[in-house]
């Protein structure tokens, strides 16, 4: 009884919307028996993570980082100083966040910078680098777009893959590729990006207006990482209407506050998964980015 009860809350908890997804299918089951352990962090934030350490998540071990923040939250996108890169916890303390996940593609060698078109706050922070092979098109076929606070996901291919240019709001990024738009699955091409498993970190949005970031482990034996299906699968399970890729491999890395007391009574920004870049199954091997997600601790209302 109190494993039907345990099971029953946390399908509420994620939101499990196909029916399918709950029957007799053996990676729905896994995913949903975790274990999962639930961190709160704010009013509208909390932290959810799973280690599957019995290979019963795609026939792998997987480990697991689910942020959910209220649409009330205030989350911005913060970029690397021109020029630089910049690790996603230290973006994190600059902006005085709650918490922090590592944004879009970027070019690893001087100048830096994004790879991918940026806006924020209304200023042009990055442009798309041309594309010489066509199979890196899928990497920005997308945009997450803020428009007065709120967030949606858009997609679209023109002729010089400027759509994003075109669209409304305030602060846009453009990455991919696109998992899913209106509760549709986006089309996967089945190139080495997507079909490999790889660390990944993912963007989507609840019906509701919840904004769901996960951010996967992989490249060791504790963590096999996801293909791209398998992450648009695990972003459905998560109950995303609309979910969009964002940079992975050795970039996948997700910071939140605790340790909060007495003597340091705002916490500290802690890494939370366990970031490639060191070959170690650790909290250090953050590799530095051009730009991040942050969520900041105004503008929660309930």
């Amino acid at each position: 009884m109190k494993q039907k009860v345990f099971l029953l809350a946390l399908a509420a908890v994620f939101v499990l919307l196909p029916m399918r997804a709950r029957g007799a299918d053996a990676d729905s089951l896994a995913f949903l028996r975790g274990p999962w352990q639930e961190t709160f962090i704010d009013n509208g934030l909390m932290l959810q993570q799973c280690a599957v350490a019995d290979a019963s998540l795609f026939g792998s071990n997987q480990f697991l980082s689910v942020l959910t923040v209220a649409p009330e939250r205030e989350c911005a996108l913060v970029a690397a100083p021109a020029g630089t890169l910049a690790l996603t916890s230290a973006l994190g303390r600059e902006a005085g966040a709650l918490a922090a996940v590592n944004g879009s593609f970027f070019h690893m060698k001087a100048p830096y910078g994004g790879s991918t078109f940026s806006r924020i706050d209304n200023v042009i922070v990055s442009e798309n680098a041309p594309i010489e092979n066509f199979r890196r098109d899928p990497q920005r076929s997308g945009a997450i777009v803020v428009r007065e606070g709120r967030f949606s996901i858009a997609t679209g291919f023109g002729p010089e893959r400027t759509f994003e240019e075109t669209l409304s709001g305030e602060t846009i990024l453009t990455a991919g590729p696109m998992l899913l738009l209106g509760g549709v699955r986006s089309d996967l091409h089945p190139f080495k990006f997507n079909s490999n498993r790889h660390p990944r970190t993912a963007f989507g949005i609840r019906e509701d207006g919840t904004l769901v970031f996960l951010v996967a482990d992989g490249r060791n034996a504790k963590a096999a990482g996801l293909t791209m299906t398998e992450l648009q699968q695990i972003m459905i399970w998560l109950g995303c209407v609309d979910a969009i890729n964002l940079d992975g491999g050795g970039s996948s890395t997700m910071v939140v506050r605790s340790g909060r007391s007495a003597e340091v009574p705002s916490g500290r920004l802690v890494v939370v998964n366990h970031p490639c870049d060191n070959r170690r199954f650790d909290a250090d091997g953050e590799r530095p980015v051009a730009n991040a997600w942050v969520i900041l601790p105004g503008g929660y209302t309930h």
